[in-house]
């Protein structure tokens, strides 16, 4: 799924130097909108690179699942009933039908799952603060923009709330499924 892995190490810890504030203010306000630490059901941290959203919420029952399969906890998500899906810098680097092949086994998995989803609008300052962080091809492999995911999404699940920080270098939002 994921493309340009010949540049892209996904691996490497972007929870590290100076782009380490920037990632823990994007789970710590996922955490929040999806009132996780009070969430009594299974969450699927979809992507969960080096399981950092899990070592945020001890005592909560997180799954990770990733593309690498080393680091994912569980070797087919699809056998999973969570109860929210946690897709944090994920769907930037999928392709629109594959977003959407995916949304329909979230649905399959549990119609009522909530999804929180992290996205980088890839903004000019955003490309500038990757640049500074040392990450300058943090983009290069994203395939889908976040006006187009945004799209895709809010066809089977509408945005309960939704916030822009970093001065609009990341949106945040919970989405519920639709009726």
């Amino acid at each position: 799924m994921a493309r340009n892995t010949d540049t892209i190490d996904y691996r490497d810890d972007y929870y590290r130097g100076p782009a380490k504030f920037y990632f823990n203010k994007i789970l710590e306000t996922l955490i929040s909108f999806g009132g996780l630490r009070r969430e009594s059901g299974l969450i699927l941290d979809f992507g969960c690179g080096q399981g950092h959203l899990k070592k945020k919420l001890p005592g909560v029952n997180v799954i990770g699942y990733d593309i690498i399969p080393e680091l994912s906890e569980v070797k087919d998500y699809r056998e999973l009933v969570p109860a929210q899906i946690v897709l944090s810098g994920v769907l930037e680097h999928l392709y629109q039908d594959e977003i959407k092949v995916m949304l329909n086994e979230f649905k399959r998995m549990n119609p009522r799952a909530n999804l929180l989803v992290y996205l980088p609008t890839e903004n000019w300052l955003s490309k500038i603060a990757m640049r500074m962080a040392g990450k300058k091809n943090a983009h290069d492999d994203h395939v889908s923009g976040y006006f187009d995911i945004n799209e895709v999404i809010e066809k089977d699940y509408y945005p309960e709330k939704r916030r822009y920080i970093f001065l609009g270098m990341a949106q945040i939002t919970k989405y519920a499924p639709l009726k």
